[in-house]
This record gives C-alpha cells, structure tokens and sequence, in this order.
C-alpha cells in the first residue's frame, strides 16, 4: 500500500466532546472524521491552502458513519483514512474507527471541488487520479444514492437556529458538523432518553453564512422493536431552500 495515501491520527475523547452517557457524542467523533481528512490533505498538498491559489476548495457533500460502539471520556480513538476513489466532479474518502485493536465505527465520505469565487462545484483536476488508495477498498459501499424527504412537512414546527460567527469555518460558510447537531436537536426528548444515534448519513445541499436562520425539520420514519429511522431536513428560512438533508439510524436501549 502506498503510504502517502493511508493517514492514522489519534484523538483522546475530551470532557466537551461527551454527552450525558459519558461517550463521545457523533457529531464529535464526525469533528475527528474531518480534522483527520483535512491533516491527509494537508500531507498530500492537496489541501485548502494549496487549492485556494487557484480560487479552489474542499467542500464536503455527503458523509455516513456507522458506530457499533462509542468511546468513553478519556479513551484514545484511532481513525485510519485514506482517498478511496474519484469521480469526474467527486472523490470518496473513506475511515475506520478503531479503539485499541478494536473497529467500533466505520464512513465513507463524498468530496467536491469547489470554485471559491464563482461559489460552485467545478470537475475534479486530472492530477487528483493519482490519489486513489483502491487496494484499502471501501469501508461503506454507498453509492450516495438521493436521501428521501421528509413527508408532509407542512404539519411539523420547524426548531430555529440562527448562524453564529462561531458557527463558520474557513471557507466561511457553517462548518458541516454543525448541521448534524441542529438535525438531531430536534428530536424529541424521550427518543434521545430511549436510544441512540449510531448510524447517520447526511447531503450537503446549500452554504448557510453568518446570520441566516435555519429550520430543523424530523420525523420518525420506520420503526421496529429495536430501532428507529428519522428522517431530517433543514430549510434557510429566509428563501425556503434546503440545506441539508439527513437520515439517522437509532438503536434502542
């Protein structure tokens, strides 16, 4: 294997990264998935630093992680990433979660070229081919097929969030992370007290900038003796247009 297209970094579960149960939260251990994806970049010298001179970007378009377990306060988690394929206008990043020995999360994740200027994808760069680490294979096989809407939405009270400077990130639009939390704040609260969300998977649709207010749309969508499927979506109220679109998998206690 290549090792300029493998990267492993450590991660130690902080107090603020914990929820009630004491586990790292998912929208923590999807902080993780980025720091350790952007760090890759940074090492290939295909990262926003680089791109930026040519008014170019990352921007991450889809992202599903699956968790079979998650880490305590205080325990070390391991990501281990790598650039798994390309496409004409995306590449796939994929990561393995390990604590010791152990793989307790797997996700795969869809990256998009982005015109910094112009504000729109563009085709990824023929010199991208050579990063493609095909002999790590998939962790999830996705093929990043459309997320269902959420049905009858006109009857659902939409929970509004409104951008924070300290919702931005360095392409100045909200930082990905922070829509998954506003997704999942607005499941009711005897779910969150009943099971636990282990499986998400998440289109990036819009940016969202400093003072927008947005919408968080849920609603249960199948459920069986031991898991629940939500579906989720977040409108920008100022023009109705979608933002993101998520579909989370909770297991019951």
């Amino acid at each position: 294997m290549d090792r300029e297209l493998f990267w492993k970094e450590t991660f130690k579960v902080r107090a603020y990264e914990a929820g009630p149960d004491q586990r790292a939260t998912i929208h923590s251990i999807c902080n993780y998935l980025q720091e350790s994806a952007a760090n890759h970049a940074v090492a290939m010298k295909v990262a926003m630093d680089t791109l930026l001179k040519a008014n170019m970007t990352w921007v991450l378009s889809r992202l599903h992680i699956r968790m079979e377990k998650f880490p305590y306060w205080n325990q070390v988690m391991t990501i281990e990433t790598w650039p798994a394929t390309k496409e004409a206008h995306h590449a796939v990043r994929d990561f393995r979660l390990m604590v010791g020995d152990e793989l307790v999360g797997v996700a795969t994740s869809s990256w998009m070229m982005f015109d910094f200027v112009k504000r729109r994808p563009v085709p990824i760069p023929d010199f991208m081919d050579r990063y493609q680490n095909r002999e790590a294979g998939r962790t999830l096989h996705d093929p990043f097929d459309p997320l269902p809407e959420i049905p009858d939405r006109d009857g659902l009270k939409g929970l509004r969030f409104r951008v924070r400077m300290s919702d931005l990130d360095m392409n100045q639009h909200v930082n990905a992370v922070h829509y998954l939390a506003w997704a999942l704040e607005s499941v009711p609260a005897d779910i969150w007290k009943s099971a636990v969300a282990h499986e998400v998977e998440i289109n990036y649709r819009s940016e969202c900038h400093y003072g927008d207010a947005v919408l968080s749309y849920s609603r249960v969508h199948e459920e069986s003796a031991d898991r629940l499927v939500i579906l989720h979506q977040l409108i920008r109220e100022k023009d109705g247009r979608e933002v993101t679109r998520i579909r989370s998998t909770w297991r019951k206690k």
